[in-house]
C-alpha cells in the first residue's frame, strides 16, 4: 500500500491542449477589438540631473580639490605638441556636435523630426480627420484571421511607411480600454530606424513627449498615456 500511494503522488492529470494564439481576445471581443500601437523613440542622451544631484557632485568635487596634494607645475605641466592639440580640438568638436542636448527640431519647432527632445521618450501620433490619434486598426478575431502582429504590422507599414523599422516589446498588450462590447488594445513598439511616411488618409504626424501626447489625445487615451508612457525611473 505504501508503494502504491508513493506512485499515486506523482500522477498528474492530463494536460489541456494549448489555446491558439489570440484565443482570449477572440472569445471576448470577437469582431469588435481595435489594435493601437504606442511607437516609442527612446532617449538619445541621458536626462538632465536633478538639482540636488548636481549640488552633491559639485560639493564632492570641491572637497576632493581641497584635500588633493598640489605638485609643482614643472612636474605636472607638459608642453602640448601639434598632434595632441589637433586631437584635442577634434574631440571637442565631436562632443559639441554629437553631444548637444538640443536638436535641430528643437531649434526649428519641427514636431515631425526625431532630432528633438533628445533626453525624453517620444511617441508617434498621426493626424487623421482633424484629430490626433495613435496608429490603430480594427481586428476581427478567428481561426482564419491574421494574428495581432500581422494585422497591426501591416497597418503600420501602410499608414506610416514601409521603411519604418520597429521592435515589438513583448507579446502581450500593455493596456486596454473597454467600451461596451468593444475594446482597444495597446501594444508597445520601439523605433529602430527609418522615416515616417504618412499614408493615405493621414494629414501628418508628430513625435511627442509624454506631456504633449496626453494633451493631444482625447479622453481616456490621454489619461492612459500619462500612466503607460515613460520615464521609468
Amino acid at each position: 500500500l505504501g508503494r502504491w500511494s508513493m506512485h499515486m503522488r506523482f500522477l498528474r492529470p492530463p494536460r489541456r491542449a494549448a489555446a491558439p494564439p489570440n484565443a482570449n481576445l477572440t472569445r471576448r471581443y470577437a469582431s469588435s477589438a481595435r489594435l493601437a500601437a504606442l511607437v516609442e523613440r527612446i532617449p538619445v542622451v541621458t536626462p538632465e540631473l536633478p538639482a540636488w544631484k548636481r549640488e552633491s557632485l559639485e560639493l564632492r568635487e570641491r572637497l576632493a580639490a581641497h584635500l588633493s596634494k598640489v605638485y609643482p607645475e614643472q612636474l605636472t605641466v607638459a608642453q602640448e605638441g601639434p598632434d595632441r592639440r589637433q586631437a584635442r580640438l577634434r574631440a571637442a568638436a565631436i562632443i559639441e556636435s554629437e553631444g548637444a542636448r538640443e536638436g535641430e527640431g528643437d531649434r526649428t519647432g519641427d514636431e515631425t523630426s526625431l532630432d528633438r527632445k533628445l533626453a525624453h521618450r517620444l511617441y508617434l501620433v498621426l493626424r487623421e480627420g482633424g484629430a490626433w490619434r495613435l496608429p490603430q486598426v480594427d481586428w476581427s478575431g478567428g481561426a482564419e484571421a491574421p494574428t495581432v502582429r500581422q494585422c497591426l504590422g501591416e497597418h503600420l507599414s501602410a499608414s506610416c511607411g514601409a521603411s519604418l523599422q520597429l521592435h515589438w516589446v513583448g507579446n502581450a498588450p500593455l493596456a486596454h480600454l473597454p467600451a461596451g462590447e468593444a475594446a482597444t488594445f495597446f501594444w508597445r513598439l520601439q523605433y529602430v530606424a527609418g522615416e515616417v511616411e504618412p499614408g493615405a488618409g493621414a494629414e501628418g504626424h508628430a513625435w511627442l513627449t509624454k506631456e504633449e501626447l496626453a494633451e493631444r489625445l482625447d479622453g481616456e487615451e490621454g489619461a492612459l498615456a500619462r500612466e503607460v508612457c515613460g520615464p521609468f525611473d
